[in-house]
């Protein structure tokens, strides 16, 4: 193996250790702080989870629009999208500790007790998995055992599959905002809630896909990042940012200008103290800094600039899942922990050593 291939395998060959290593801690943390680490872990799910997402749908979106600039990338996407059915198993964590986190898991604490009560929100939440799983699952055997020889055109088969995913996974992805998130605080509803994780996580998704491409790609799929697929994911960057900033602003002006208390009470905790300064960075670093920079033509055609730039965001997305989930703990003002650093390393170790288990089978 050459110096640069055994360099390119190093993060996935580090991944476990910090996955494992993050593991134990939260599960330290579930036994001294149970309420916190649940908070944590459903933020760095979330994040994970919806960006794996976004992958799906990135997928299903090129296969259908016939990107065929996403063709070199689409043996990497496959082996994102990999990582699906390890969500499903990181969100197994979660199960113990529903009473911690949503009021209606307790009994007269739920607003709408025929939809909110756990055996229907774990029968919902089995579904989702099932349609996201099958999707990837079928995804991944459209373009053969290898997804490194998945560089060429999708066939008919896999455009068909991509126009069924479509609508499953926006349905699907919308209603799990609703329980996962939305459900913190039962009392607060928003219908463009489900279209704005949907944003944020495919936002994330080009980023992870620019950053991992403009490092040469995953062991099994290694990418060069040429010009027309730089361009590319630059454009769509920009794009999901003000599409992301606009429903942002849309819910939150309709909400506040409509001044119903029920519905303003979600974010009157966000936008004032610490939380209103983590809001105004989130937004800064996912909507402003990106279009100023993507902007310029120069700056999509720059792998280096790009990855950058899709840092950042993925950070961002990081900071703005845990602006919608962890007010409900928190509602005075930002209480950073050593448990959000531990399930972010369990959650994201986890990806990285899933991948490499993929590599090896």
């Amino acid at each position: 193996m050459t110096a640069v291939a055994a360099e390119s395998r190093r993060p996935w060959r580090i991944g476990p250790a910090i996955g494992l290593a993050g593991l134990l801690l939260s599960g330290i943390g579930f036994l001294v702080d149970p309420r916190q680490a649940y908070a944590s872990w459903l933020a760095a799910l979330a994040t994970g989870l919806s960006t794996a997402l976004g992958i799906l749908l990135l997928i299903a979106i090129a296969y259908v629009s016939g990107a065929r600039w996403f063709d070199p990338l689409r043996g990497l996407a496959l082996e994102l999208a990999g990582t699906v059915p390890l969500f499903g198993l990181l969100f197994i964590v979660l199960l113990p500790g529903l009473g911690r986190l949503y009021p209606w898991a307790h009994p007269g604490g739920s607003p709408n007790p025929a939809w909110l009560n756990v055996p229907w929100f774990l029968v919902r939440a089995a579904v989702y998995f099932a349609i996201w799983i099958a999707l990837s699952i079928l995804f991944r055997r459209g373009a053969g055992a290898a997804p490194e020889a998945a560089s060429g055109a999708p066939s008919a088969r896999e455009r068909a599959l991509a126009a069924v995913a479509l609508p499953m996974l926006g349905l699907s992805l919308t209603f799990a905002a609703f329980d996962w998130l939305m459900s913190l605080e039962p009392g607060w509803v928003s219908t463009v809630f489900g279209v704005y994780w949907f944003a944020g996580g495919i936002i994330a998704a080009l980023a992870l896909l620019t950053v991992l491409a403009a490092a040469g790609g995953a062991a099994r799929a290694p990418v060069t990042l040429g010009p027309r697929q730089a361009y590319a994911l630059g454009a769509l960057m920009l794009t999901f940012a003000v599409f992301w900033a606009y429903i942002a602003y849309s819910q939150y002006f309709i909400i506040w200008i409509a001044n119903v208390p029920a519905e303003v009470a979600w974010y009157v905790p966000r936008v004032r103290g610490g939380w209103g300064v983590l809001a105004l960075v989130v937004l800064v670093g996912q909507f402003l800094l990106p279009l100023l920079v993507l902007l310029f033509q120069a700056a999509k055609l720059s792998p280096r600039v790009l990855a950058v730039v899709g840092a950042l965001v993925l950070v961002m997305h990081y900071l703005d899942t845990y602006w919608l989930v962890l007010p409900a703990v928190h509602p005075d003002a930002p209480h950073p922990h050593w448990l959000d650093l531990s399930a972010l390393a369990a959650v994201g170790g986890a990806a990285t050593g899933w991948i490499a288990w993929l590599d090896r089978r």
